[in-house]
């Protein structure tokens, strides 16, 4: 006898179906997730991607710097310096570049980098043993320059098109199979081999100084030993600076003690708290000035609100100008000797609209002003410009005053110079041993002077 089949009951599949639904729902999730996974690991190797290659922009900008720098200098030990900067900004370089997939495409680039270091510590060590550098060799540091700012140029172009999607990473990947898209031939020299590392050629606005970087690394010159006033006298000082009401008051506890007056936003005045000299002045930008004055007029209102804040005998150095804004910087001219102060700078603010003074930040002054008894100069003009490279000529020249890496201060000769190739340098030579203490590339652009 056939036996019937049973049944299935219905509750069978209502599991079943169950089970599907929910097997569909763990692998769409899996989905998305890997999807978002893949996705979230494809924007972090893109900006990786980025990320080097605007490192490696950067450092082939300051090797292009060092290396003018090079052309120009006129001493060994300035030379020697200047090289060893070479030597770290081409390790910088190699390093940021083996983070892009371009192994191949990259060989000549970094033999150009490698063969650009060991050239410039040869130079190094032969003008140490008192060898001047020839022509030649002069001639060679204008030639990587040319190589190492074609480089720049077209690294930025690569992180430009990977932000912009103009360039997949696919197709970043797939380049490296025609080595000649970014590759740079160092058209060879046997003395050339290695570089390495990062620092200091990135382009500084010389408003903030060629010499700021030591301004506040000391104990302040021009609150030492002054009368501590009350808060009650910060108060009246800073009515005098502004109008604008300030009506909280806050200690600031820094190199600089000083009474801060604010609003609780973003209008403020510090006083020393010894002393009472006006420290910085804070005020909130105002948007779309429109520019009416000429840049005499800026430095002429800047200069009588120093001289009505009791800073005198402060001349105009070197400026920028940003959205109807004129940063000026301002060091200490001494009477006596007309030697330009740049360890005594104060920076100020100011609208090109109506002449209102919008911030002022005299750190550098205080903490470097005092009375000096300055030093005789022991070479002229004349034989101090003998240290100078043959390759620049001399514009004009006058003395100076830059602080030094150990804190302390150099009476040098300033001079303002251009090569043959329309450069312009600024080149320091201390008064007594004709050592050259600085160089400094001079940039001018149309709204400012910058230094590399």
């Amino acid at each position: 006898m056939n036996q019937k089949d049973t049944p299935v009951s219905p509750l069978y599949y209502k599991i079943l179906v169950t089970l599907m639904l929910a097997l569909s729902i763990i692998l769409g999730v899996w989905a998305a997730y890997s999807h978002l996974s893949a996705r979230a690991y494809r924007t972090a190797l893109q900006n990786t991607y980025c990320r080097a290659a605007d490192s490696a922009a950067d450092n082939l900008a300051n090797l292009s710097d060092d290396l003018v720098k090079g052309m120009y200098t006129g001493s060994s030990p300035q030379l020697s310096q200047i090289c060893a900067r070479l030597w770290k900004e081409s390790a910088a370089a190699k390093s940021s570049l083996s983070a892009l997939p371009l192994e191949s495409t990259l060989s000549a680039t970094n033999k150009f980098l490698s063969q650009a270091g060991d050239y410039a510590m040869y130079l190094s060590r032969k003008t140490a043993n008192g060898s001047p550098l020839t022509e030649e060799e002069r001639s060679s540091f204008a030639s990587l320059r040319e190589y190492a700012d074609r480089l720049s140029v077209q690294l930025d172009d690569l992180a430009c098109s990977l932000q912009n999607g103009s360039l997949t990473i696919e197709q970043l990947q797939a380049s490296d199979k025609d080595a000649s898209a970014f590759a740079v031939h160092a058209d060879g020299d046997d003395r050339l081999r290695q570089l390495e590392d990062s620092f200091t050629g990135y382009p500084t606005l010389i408003y903030d100084g060629p010499f700021s970087d030591h301004l506040l690394e000391k104990t302040p010159q021009m609150t030492r030993d002054k009368p501590a006033i009350t808060p009650e006298q910060a108060k009246a000082i800073a009515s005098r600076v502004t109008d604008r009401p300030l009506p909280q008051l806050r200690r600031e506890d820094s190199v600089l003690p000083c009474y801060v007056l604010h609003d609780g936003k973003n209008n403020s005045v510090a006083i020393t708290r010894q002393g009472g000299f006006l420290c910085y002045l804070v005020t909130a930008k105002p948007e779309a000035l429109t520019a009416r004055l000429s840049y005499q007029q800026a430095v002429d209102k800047a200069q009588q609100f120093l001289q009505a804040q009791g800073y005198s005998s402060m001349k105009d150095t070197y400026y920028e100008t940003t959205d109807g804004v004129m940063t000026l910087n301002f060091a200490y001219l001494d009477p006596a000797t007309q030697t330009i102060c740049y360890t005594d700078l104060i920076k100020v603010e100011i609208s090109l609209q109506d002449g209102s003074i919008l911030g002022l930040d005299a750190r550098g002054y205080l903490v470097n002003h005092h009375q000096r008894q300055l030093p005789s100069p022991q070479l002229s003009p004349e034989q101090a410009q003998q240290m100078l490279s043959p390759l620049l000529t001399v514009d004009s020249v006058r003395p100076a005053l830059i602080p030094t890496s150990g804190k302390n201060e150099a009476a040098v000769y300033e001079f303002f110079c251009t090569s043959s190739t329309g450069d312009r340098v600024l080149c320091y030579i201390n008064t007594a041993t004709g050592a050259e203490e600085q160089l400094l590339l001079l940039v001018q652009t149309s709204n400012g002077t910058l230094t590399k």
